[in-house]
């Protein structure tokens, strides 16, 4: 029994001893110019933005896509129809696209049956890089 707390005193020693060397949050100390911790993430507010693309038409099928900026990273996206009745047009297929393949386009295609004149929309979040 002394034996199993005095190994657990050393471990909870050891264990406060590293996450002690690894702290950023003294500079002054002799370990800080040792630390090798990972830099913090840069913060994500303002660089998660939604990018909207809107087509009218009266054609059979419609497609539409939102593209993100050069350089971001497409999180996903969606599509809504503007002043639609509750049959046309209808949405058959939305996500990223394939053909051609683009990682930063989030593409929506409708199927107009009574070829009525109406917007569709797409939409795709983005992370745009750090600055």
């Amino acid at each position: 029994m002394l034996k199993n707390l005095a190994l657990l005193f050393a471990g909870i020693a050891g264990a406060t001893t590293f996450v002690i060397a690894c702290s950023d949050d003294s500079p002054g100390d002799a370990d800080a110019a040792v630390c090798d911790c990972d830099p913090a993430e840069p913060p994500l507010a303002g660089r998660i933005v939604r990018v909207e693309n809107r087509m009218t038409g009266s054609t059979l099928g419609l497609s539409v896509g939102a593209t993100c900026a050069d350089g971001a990273i497409l999180l996903g996206g969606g599509c809504f129809a503007e002043g639609n009745n509750s049959r046309d047009p209808r949405l058959i297929w939305s996500g990223g696209t394939t053909i051609p393949a683009d990682p930063l386009v989030f593409s929506c295609v409708w199927d107009n049956p009574q070829m009525n004149s109406v917007t569709v929309v797409a939409w795709a979040t983005c992370l745009n890089p750090v600055q």
